[in-house]
């Protein structure tokens, strides 16, 4: 039996809540600075998924936050602390180690692309020994995930990669809208930091499982 012939030379990866499970962790510790300050917690995850978003500092307003009396920046600094404290015990999704290994296997290109901050970035991914499966990690100078769509349009431009042969993986309405703007093509996994519901009014491709991914290549 031929395969047929792959659609896909270069495959984005979204890293935080897409390749990396930390929604549960990242809901913890936003839960603990809420009640550090006197705010009632968050009622579940679920809530947690509903008023995430990018830019970040927008996701903070929507749950309370004004920064009267504290600056973004000391907030973000605090949870990253946090963050960093606890990253090491966040688990891969099901199957990102066995589809990262398939996709390479086809002869597809793979990076890593964050607004997370760089150093952060590649401390992360030497925990779960990924570095090999991407041509580059590519992150932010700092740790306050003000985006990330610049560094993806000069990637994939110096890549040689036609837009239409490439796949952007992520989690969040912003990857879609990155996605979008490069006119790649776009899936987005759903136990990740945003909602289905809101996912699936962006008209994007879902899966539920990185596991899905082979299948669009």
């Amino acid at each position: 039996m031929v395969n047929a012939p792959r659609k896909i030379d270069l495959v984005i990866w979204d890293w935080n809540g897409t390749l990396l499970d930390d929604t549960a962790t990242c809901y913890r510790i936003a839960n603990e600075m809420r009640v550090e300050r006197g705010m009632a917690p968050m009622p579940g995850i679920d809530y947690y998924r509903s008023v995430f978003g990018f830019p970040v500092i927008e996701y903070y307003k929507r749950m309370g936050y004004t920064f009267e009396t504290e600056p973004y920046e000391n907030i973000s600094h605090e949870f990253h602390e946090m963050y960093a404290e606890r990253v090491q015990a966040c688990p891969l999704q099901p199957c990102a180690v066995d589809t990262l290994r398939t996709v390479l296997s086809r002869g597809a290109r793979q990076v890593l692309l964050s607004a997370s901050g760089q150093r952060m970035l590649d401390d992360q991914v030497a925990i779960f020994s990924l570095g090999g499966f991407f041509d580059r990690i590519i992150g932010n100078p700092d740790n306050f995930a003000h985006g990330k769509e610049d560094h993806a349009r000069e990637f994939l431009q110096k890549s040689g990669v036609s837009p239409d042969r490439a796949l952007f993986v992520g989690d969040t309405d912003h990857d879609f809208e990155i996605a979008d703007s490069l006119g790649c093509n776009c899936a987005l996994l759903v136990p990740g930091h945003q909602t289905r519901e809101h996912l699936a009014a962006l008209g994007a491709r879902l899966i539920d499982s990185l596991c899905e991914v082979p299948a669009l290549l």
